[in-house]
């Protein structure tokens, strides 16, 4: 009987121990499964953002226009931008001068109210981007936006970009007093019997021209509030980059 009886409640014993094996094998089960789902959930919801996320950078990407060097001037940076008769024909006169080489200036000496903002030949000035600046004396809207152009020609200076003035050949007798008096510090000299002027098609004043790396037109009559823009264009298809002195001191101790 006590073999019996010790049998019996062994076997209850394992029973219960069976039954709580079990229960806790349905528990582990079960939260493994909660485990699961919670991880799927997880990287579903990643996904989903990753993916949204992708889209919108490559809409992003899309967006940007890719400019190159020859197709960068759009319409809406000139004074020809809405399309009419009179402005139609002013924008093909600006089409007809982009992609040509930069006509050298006719001009009398370069003056300047900032030792930084050099003025010089066309040719001097190979391998940065030049502004030219047509103005005169005379002209209301080319003293108002003095201030800025020498803004300008300060910002980009250091990045290899020239800005000049030519200054119109009436009443350029008065060109130095004008641009001390309305804060023109940028170099700029006098046009000779409005050589340049004409050189160039001038067709308002005033009248911006932009000139690449390689001495060819690029853009021209430019608003004055879309000069920034056109330049930082042109910078990022033809940025500076500055030589390394160590190596070009190398090379030319090697080559001596």
């Amino acid at each position: 009987m006590p073999g019996t009886s010790l049998g019996a409640n062994t076997k209850a014993e394992d029973d219960l121990m069976a039954s709580k094996d079990n229960c806790g094998g349905s528990w582990a089960r079960k939260a493994g499964a909660i485990v699961v789902i919670v991880g799927a959930v997880a990287a579903t919801s990643f996904a989903v953002v990753s993916g949204d996320q992708g889209q919108h950078d490559r809409r992003s990407a899309q967006s940007q226009p890719e400019y190159t060097i020859e197709n960068f001037l759009t319409r809406d940076l000139t004074y020809a931008a809405t399309s009419n008769e009179a402005n139609d024909k002013r924008w093909e006169r600006i089409q007809s001068q982009i992609g040509k080489r930069a006509p050298e200036f006719r001009v009398g000496e370069w003056k300047s109210g900032d030792e930084d903002l050099k003025g010089g030949s066309l040719e001097s000035m190979r391998g940065e981007i030049v502004v030219i600046n047509f103005w005169g004396t005379w002209c209301p809207p080319c003293r108002a936006a003095m201030p800025k152009n020498t803004e300008i020609a300060r910002k980009y200076v250091s990045k290899k970009v020239r800005f000049v003035g030519v200054c119109n050949t009436r009443g350029s007798e008065t060109m130095m007093e004008t641009t001390e008096r309305h804060g023109g510090l940028f170099a700029t000299a006098a046009d000779i019997d409005d050589a340049t002027r004409n050189a160039y098609g001038v067709q308002w004043w005033p009248y911006y021209v932009i000139v690449d790396r390689e001495g060819i037109v690029r853009a021209a009559g430019l608003r004055p509030d879309k000069i920034e823009e056109a330049i930082d264009r042109v910078l990022a298809i033809q940025p500076y980059e500055p030589q390394d002195e160590t190596s070009v001191g190398s090379a030319a101790a090697s080559a001596g």
